[in-house]
């Protein structure tokens, strides 16, 4: 009897872990989820920025024609004052990205990163201190605090 149930929790283990391997293509799918968290280049946010921005920009005339053939069709006012608002929300939206795309290339973003390591490397020197008192082992956190400082110097 115990061993029947022991094939049974078996056959159920090989099945869910051996049987069905998910295959290349969902690992690649997965892939491309966890890609959203990864940390992009200045040049790879650029092109992506650049990429939206001929987006809206397509959007953008479409919706003018729409503007135009429903004016000239004499459409409801109320199909009209909806087009105009969705001119407007692509507008804004446009704005934001060019704005954003003018504080990567002036390199507004690097002082920003440059504090969140400053408070990173204050945080790791903390550490540190609280470790000499507690007579503990610290190479770890000199390991980090070494890397922080090279982080800040590239930063710079």
């Amino acid at each position: 009897m115990i061993d029947k149930k022991f094939e049974d929790k078996l056959k159920n283990l090989r099945e869910l872990y051996i049987d069905k391997r998910p295959e290349v293509s969902q690992k690649l799918e997965d892939s491309k989820k966890f890609e959203a968290f990864m940390a992009l280049s200045d040049e790879e946010k650029e092109e992506k920025l650049h990429a939206k921005l001929e987006m809206l920009t397509d959007k953008l005339i479409k919706l003018d024609e729409k503007l135009g053939n429903a004016l000239a069709n004499e459409a409801s006012a109320n199909d009209i004052s909806e087009l105009k608002y969705y001119i407007d929300a692509v507008k804004n939206k446009k704005l934001i990205l060019e704005q954003k795309l003018e504080l990567i290339k002036n390199g507004e973003f690097d002082i920003a990163r440059k504090e969140r390591v400053k408070r990173q490397l204050t945080d790791l020197e903390l550490k540190r201190c609280k470790a000499l008192l507690g007579k503990k082992d610290c190479s770890k956190i000199n390991e980090k605090i070494a890397l922080k400082k090279k982080a800040i110097n590239r930063l710079k």
